[in-house]
């Protein structure tokens, strides 16, 4: 073989090594199922939840009870350096970026093409900072590990005997862990079933957390990423690592097969959609490894799988009692509805009434200032006000809502 021959394999070989490592450090989604394929009864168990979530999907069972669904949710910050140790600033912002996404009401969703526009969906499922530990005590919705190593592996996130942090209920609680995991791995989530109770919850590097510098991951939408599979979506080229041969399948009607993983690329702005399989590639669905700038939607088919993972394998984490400052959203008289708590935007009051009633809202700074007054009269059957937030400073606030003859009082935390 010739020298430049020679040259011209080793630049091949580097390009697929460079391509692999670039699809590793979306998610490991992939190459954890393949390790799992190994144990004996890895795939039958995978079939029967299938076929409990097909089931879930074809009867609709109870997917129209609920405005929205509300999961608590426990961050671990395992940290070794300062940087490493995110503020419950970031973390605020990460949830409510988590929330716009899975609600539709991301500011880029207008960027999704024509071509894909009618299938886009709201999952309706909001996630909430749980203020409620195992125990029953108060919490922050927030653990803090010191760790006395450089990066940690999957394994060790999980556990306090080593450089981790002990899950919370796994029923009750979607567990995030958030460390440093070294230079090939930015996330994690843990399909139903997937991994044992201990460990099943969602793993994200820090550098890729919230609003950050990362070069392609930067916007937050790593972690709306790994909650998807964590609520049953597998990637659109399906369980795999590659899907050359188009024989993949992510188990949803409305999204196409395709055949590359897009990592690394932002296709928004092209004259002409990407295609392969023969057919249009999605590729800002949330569930590919674009860019965030080009990440955008979920589509109805899945939210339906969402919603149906949600009931069929995870129904005990809508009972949990941990969502304390938001009520939970079941349309109950007299039931009031306050959030995004944090919020960064706008912050939403509702209730459905038991009668016609007169509803104040009082917002208060920490000297005792109102800062914001509005008054209903005579309010029939449901009351919603929408409260812009944008132009307060960061901090915490005091809102106290008269709705009848009851008076609710919650703090509220801008960010």
């Amino acid at each position: 073989m010739r020298l430049s021959q020679k040259r011209n394999l080793a630049l091949l070989i580097f390009l697929n090594l460079a391509l692999i490592i670039s699809a590793q450090q979306r998610c490991s989604f992939d190459e954890q199922w393949l390790q799992k394929k190994q144990q004996p009864s890895f795939q039958s168990r995978i079939n029967t939840i299938e076929d409990r979530i097909q089931r879930q999907i074809n009867t609709q069972t109870n997917l129209d009870v609920r405005n929205s669904y509300q999961i608590p949710v426990v961050f671990h910050v395992l940290w070794n350096t300062e940087k490493e140790n995110l503020t419950d600033e970031v973390i605020a912002t990460q949830l409510d970026i988590l929330n716009q996404d899975f609600a539709g009401q991301n500011s880029d969703l207008s960027l999704v093409p024509n071509s894909f526009r009618p299938l886009i969906a709201a999952a309706n499922i909001e996630f909430c900072m749980a203020s409620m530990d195992p125990s029953g005590e108060p919490a922050v919705g927030i653990t803090r590990t010191r760790t006395f190593v450089d990066s940690l592996s999957l394994n060790q996130v999980y556990y306090s005997s080593g450089e981790g942090q002990d899950a919370w209920n796994t029923q009750q609680y979607l567990n995030i862990w958030i460390a440093n995991l070294g230079n090939n791995l930015v996330g994690f989530g843990s399909y139903p079933g997937q991994n044992i109770a201990a460990e099943d919850g969602v793993v994200i590097d820090y550098r890729v957390f919230g609003l950050n510098n990362h070069p392609r991951l930067n916007l937050g939408r790593t972690l709306t990423h790994e909650v998807g599979h964590y609520l049953g979506l597998f990637h659109p080229w399906g369980a795999g690592l590659f899907n050359s041969d188009c024989d993949g399948d992510d188990q949803v009607v409305d999204t196409p097969i395709q055949s590359t993983t897009y990592s690394g690329q932002c296709p928004d702005g092209l004259a002409t959609i990407p295609q392969s399989c023969g057919s249009l590639d999605m590729y800002m669905n949330f569930m590919n490894y674009t860019n965030d700038a080009c990440l955008h939607m979920f589509t109805k088919g899945q939210q339906l799988r969402m919603l149906a993972t949600l009931l069929e394998m995870r129904p005990s984490l809508l009972n949990a009692a941990a969502c304390l400052e938001v009520n939970q959203p079941n349309p109950q008289k007299g039931v009031i509805k306050i959030g995004p708590n944090p919020t960064s935007g706008s912050l939403y009051v509702s209730s459905f009434l038991n009668e016609s009633s007169v509803v104040r809202l009082e917002v208060f700074n920490l000297k005792g200032q109102i800062i914001y007054l509005s008054q209903q009269d005579e309010v029939e059957q449901f009351f919603s006000q929408a409260i812009n937030t944008t132009s307060w400073s960061t901090g915490t606030y005091i809102i106290r809502v008269e709705l009848g003859n009851q008076t609710l009082v919650r703090k509220i935390l801008k960010y």
